[in-house]
């Protein structure tokens, strides 16, 4: 009777755990570009390969294949890139796909939109880009990962560059952070400008503002203001230097409601 009890509690916790797991909407941007090599180039030997895949990133065990992104090299050259190839079983869904090419030379951007080969959206959690090209007729490759944090945080990074990849950039940018919010045509309006930001920034304001209020992506206020002379048609500069890079929310407030603007500190 005992075991039969234990048998139904871990049931029961390990499918409220899978039923109450959180999967936030967002997207990951990646940038990255990949230097000519001085030999077994593309161009040289006609057998240049790369594929960029995301997967998981655990602090012990096996990563596992969530989705791939990029694919260059044609199906005859796929044992070249033995990394993806055993990690991805060779799948291509969503993926941009092609032949061997020397337009990976090229600045490329990948976009993931957080969502699995099925196209169900994961688990909130530590993933990461991974990358693996392969020149020389496979006789040279190189792999390297790119982890980030996907969940209700933005998570933007610069990675530093290598001989094999430079110029690399990261962002993960959830849905609920990525869009300015308006309730009614009467609350404030504001145009916030340069965004991205090294920290001092001008507000443009449309109508009339009561309060600004800037809190970071943990719900911290960080910057607070009443405003108490006529706004409209005016100019404020905002200085958030000492603060940390990151996404920032910035909402102005009036007696009809409040508008929600991001900004984001890259320093």
């Amino acid at each position: 009777m005992k075991t039969r009890l234990l048998f139904i509690a871990v049931a029961f916790l390990l499918l409220y755990n899978n039923t109450n797991a959180q999967s936030t909407a967002g997207t990951l941007t990646f940038k990255f570009t990949s230097p000519i090599h001085t030999s077994g180039n593309y161009r040289s030997d006609g057998k240049y390969l790369v594929a960029v895949w995301i997967e998981t990133n655990p602090t012990t065990g096996t990563s596992a294949f969530v989705k791939t992104k990029l694919k260059y090299g044609s199906s005859g050259n796929y044992d070249h890139l033995a990394t993806w190839s055993s990690k991805s079983g060779q799948s291509v869904v969503d993926a941009t796909s092609g032949g061997t090419t020397s337009s990976i030379f090229t600045a490329n951007t990948i976009s993931w939109n957080g969502t699995n080969v099925a196209g169900t959206v994961v688990a909130d959690g530590s993933y990461r880009v991974a990358i693996q090209e392969t020149w020389s007729h496979s006789a040279a490759s190189v792999t390297r990962y790119f982890p980030f944090v996907k969940g209700v945080a933005m998570d933007m990074q610069t990675p530093t560059a290598d001989t094999n990849f430079t110029t690399i950039s990261l962002q993960w940018m959830p849905t609920a952070l990525a869009v300015n919010e308006f309730s009614s045509s009467l609350n404030p309006k504001v145009t916030i400008y340069p965004n991205p930001t090294n920290g001092i920034f001008n507000m443009d304001f449309k109508n009339d503002v009561k309060s600004i209020r800037v809190v970071d992506i943990l719900g911290k206020v960080v910057y607070f203001e009443k405003v108490t002379t006529e706004t409209i048609d005016t100019t404020k500069r905002i200085d958030l230097s000492n603060l940390n890079n990151g996404l920032y929310i910035v909402s102005v407030t009036n007696d009809n409601g409040t508008s929600n603007y991001k900004v984001i500190l890259n320093k």
